[in-house]
């Protein structure tokens, strides 16, 4: 007769748990490094668009500064700009309700608004630029 052993079974039964725990912890290792693979990709192109987005901040600014000082155009501000804007993700859908007729328009537009932005603790200076880049937009093409 066979004598029985009480934790033969659970030993067995037990490193076998812990065999196949092991093994998922394996496979899931392998997803987990593609997770993080895949996120770092993300990460790289969340800091590309950042500093895309800073770049372009700071190329508007140094155009609005020139329009303000009145040694750029707004025709010109527009021709500087538009190519920049064109690649811009939702800038063409940046004035839903009351969309500028052409693309030149709405960088005329924007110009615009940064102008008004730089120029917000000068009220009166603000208005006298505004209302030269008001005349220039009527005559934009």
């Amino acid at each position: 007769m066979f004598t029985r052993r009480t934790g033969t079974v659970s030993a067995a039964a037990l490193a076998s748990l812990v065999i196949a725990a092991l093994a998922t912890d394996l496979f899931d290792a392998s997803r987990v490094r593609g997770d993080t693979v895949a996120l770092a990709e993300e990460a790289e192109a969340l800091e590309a668009q950042r500093v895309r987005v800073i770049r372009e901040a700071e190329a508007s600014g140094r155009v609005a500064a020139r329009v303000i000082a009145g040694t750029l155009t707004l025709a010109g501000a527009v021709d500087e700009l538009e190519p920049m804007l064109r690649e811009r993700p939702g800038f063409e859908s940046a004035w839903p309700n009351d969309p500028p007729g052409t693309f030149r328009r709405r960088v005329a537009r924007y110009v615009c608004v940064r102008v008004s932005a730089e120029l917000e603790h000068d009220p009166g200076r603000r208005d006298t630029v505004l209302a030269r880049l008001e005349a220039e937009c009527a005559a934009l093409r």
